[in-house]
């Protein structure tokens, strides 16, 4: 079972050197560690990429546990998705929360052939991407 994910943790960084960000959302009620779980909706610290042109981007979690929900909202957890094309790198090391994935409901959709709103925004970008 994937760890809870809570505000302060991480979320990874993405394509174009985009860098990681820190979780600011989270439950108002329910705590982990004594921290504010994270939900799915919830948001992180907006990022941009300091290499290219592409804007900052607000980010929020896009995919959550199917079996448990908190303040109605599936329960983040490592993994999951965020909705510009990161996951949830860290978490709780004692808190584990279900086995299966989520998506968003909240007029969202996703597929893997057409990709978040983000990932079609920048693949619609010609610019290569640069790996060092």
């Amino acid at each position: 079972m994937p760890e809870a994910h809570r505000k302060g943790d991480i979320g990874s960084g993405h394509s174009c050197h985009f860098p990681p960000s820190p979780a600011t959302g989270g439950s108002p009620n329910v705590f982990v560690n004594n921290r504010p779980l994270m939900r799915v909706g919830d948001a992180y610290v907006p990022h941009g990429c300091p290499t290219c042109p592409k804007p900052e981007h607000p980010r929020h979690l896009a995919i959550g546990s199917s079996s448990v929900f908190i303040n109605g909202r599936p329960a983040g957890r490592i993994g999951d998705a965020i909705d510009c094309g990161g996951q949830a790198q860290t978490g709780s090391s004692n808190v584990f929360i279900g086995d299966k994935q989520a998506e968003a409901t909240a007029g969202a959709t996703r597929s893997e052939t057409s990709g978040t709103s983000c990932q079609q925004r920048m693949a619609s970008d010609s610019t290569p991407m640069v790996r060092g």
